[in-house]
């Protein structure tokens, strides 16, 4: 031993230097990747595209256009065009302009183009794939006829869509179909129609041209046949005649040549005594009109209805506004034997023989009920003592509204001579009688104090003061409260109207 001489240091005193040292360069690490993080964030800028017009912000560490393209993937074609600024402008918001060409197929004699182009109206697109048009050519899009020199259809810029999106909806293909003018000659009954037509088939050609075709014409070749240059189509019409036959009239044509081949061709007889007008041999002609006469004499007993009447009667055993039939009534009859002569349905002469009644008739009875209950309901008011309930359409008013100028010298006088105020209600007298006592839910107590021109039937206008209307139109449940008026002053039997929907 080396007595005086310390010796080394521990050896946990040398750890925690070393465990020292690599926590400080860990340090250093984080506070430098911390601050290239934070350079890196801040790097960050917004650019500006504009693709056809639609402006395209994108957030992007990248300095150069092209570097934005190539972030985003977009590549761009030989019909595309580019305008791409220098990277000071576009880090001062200068946008990089690009024009994408449209896609089109356009079919046409037979086949089908399909080419790119930034063309923005038909003729210069159809110019564009190297197309002849001619006069009488049409362009269609989508089933529509397009004007010449029209504008293809606007691109809508999809919800939210970026870039590539919204030029993938640009590069989406228009369909476009050229219809060639093709000439066509019409000889209808010997009169010649020639005319240029995109139509593809005869009938459309004959219906553009607003030729009407009717059952029983011949069209050769057949309105289903093929247009083609050069083609003649010719029309035989047939006649057209009116048939009045057992109580039908039927508008028709035919090529029949008589009055009695049109019969035969439609299946139609006559019995002995039956005629025509015209006779059966008289050549058909345009708008002939052909009446078949059938003859036959008939034995019948006419019976004619006696109706009943119909009467109200009160029921004391049924309470007020029930109602029940009594009798339901039944119609007497009378009779009579008659011969009748008829030609073609329709009476000629007629001789009235017997006559007797055959049934008396029976009254209908309705009973309406004269019993009154009298009943209590509870409300926000107290309980309340009623004897009839009736449904009826509530609407209101004040003096303001009630239409008469404030000069008016009865302006706010009630039907009874009181100011207009809450409580007064206008019904009318033939349902409600005046004075009665009411009550509404929701509009509380009040009387039959008033009338209006429009309060008819099964209505009543609620009165307001002038500061407090509240405005009313809705069906509710009145009450008429006891005592119950005069038997001879309470009508029975409502009116019907207004009527609640269901």
């Amino acid at each position: 031993m080396n007595e005086g001489n310390e010796g080394p240091a521990p050896l946990s005193s040398r750890w925690s230097w070393a465990g020292l040292a690599r926590g400080l360069v860990a340090a250093g690490i984080l506070l430098g990747g911390l601050a290239l993080a934070r350079h890196y964030q801040q790097s960050r800028h917004t650019v500006h595209l504009e693709i056809n017009g639609v402006p395209i912000m994108h957030r992007t560490h990248a300095r150069s256009a092209e570097q934005v393209l190539d972030e985003l993937g977009i590549q761009l074609s030989e019909t595309d065009s580019a305008q791409l600024p220098l990277e000071e402008e576009l880090a001062a918001g200068e946008p990089i302009e690009l024009r994408v060409a449209r896609r089109i197929w356009l079919t046409h004699d037979g086949s089908l183009t399909e080419l790119y182009t930034q063309a923005t109206d038909l003729d210069d697109a159809v110019e564009a794939a190297g197309i002849s048009l001619y006069e009488y050519d049409e362009i269609w899009l989508d089933g529509q006829r397009l004007a010449w020199g029209a504008d293809l259809p606007e691109m809508v810029r999809p919800s939210r869509a970026g870039a590539l999106e919204w030029i993938s909806a640009i590069r989406q293909p228009i369909l476009l179909t050229i219809r060639r003018g093709v000439p066509l000659t019409i000889d209808d009954e010997g009169i010649p129609l020639s005319f240029t037509t995109t139509a593809r088939t005869v009938g459309e050609a004959l219906y553009e041209q607003g030729i009407p075709l009717y059952h029983g014409d011949r069209v050769f070749p057949a309105t289903d046949a093929r247009v083609t240059p050069g083609l003649t189509v010719s029309i035989s019409r047939s006649r057209p005649v009116t048939l009045e036959v057992d109580g039908a009239t039927r508008i028709l044509r035919t090529r029949v040549a008589s009055v009695g081949a049109l019969l035969q061709e439609l299946d139609v007889t006559l019995d002995l005594d039956d005629y025509t007008m015209p006779e059966q041999d008289v050549a058909l002609t345009n708008g002939l009109h052909v009446t078949v006469v059938r003859v036959y004499e008939e034995y019948y007993v006419e019976e004619t209805p006696i109706p009943f009447e119909t009467r109200w009667e009160g029921n004391p055993e049924l309470e007020i506004d029930q109602r029940r039939t009594g009798h339901w009534g039944s119609e007497g009859a009378w009779r009579q034997q008659v011969r009748v002569y008829y030609e073609n349905g329709q009476e000629v002469h007629r001789v009235e023989e017997e006559a007797w009644i055959a049934r008396e008739p029976q009254d209908r009875i309705l009973e309406y009920g004269t019993k009154i209950v009298v009943r209590q309901l509870q409300t926000e008011h107290g309980i309340i003592e009623y004897w009839r309930k009736i449904r009826m359409l509530a609407t209101s008013y004040n003096a303001p509204t009630a239409g008469k100028p404030r000069s008016h010298p009865t302006y706010g006088i009630t039907r009874l001579g009181e100011r207009a105020r809450k409580g007064i209600i206008a019904v009318d007298p033939n349902v409600i009688p005046l004075r009665q006592q009411m009550y509404v839910p929701g509009y509380g107590p009040g009387y039959a104090g008033d009338t209006g021109g429009a309060i008819i039937g099964r209505r009543i206008d609620l009165c307001y003061d002038d500061h407090n209307l509240v405005l009313w139109h809705s069906w509710v449940d009145v009450y008429l409260l006891t005592p119950a008026p005069p038997r001879s002053q309470i009508t029975w039997v409502l009116p019907n109207n207004p009527r609640e929907r269901e």
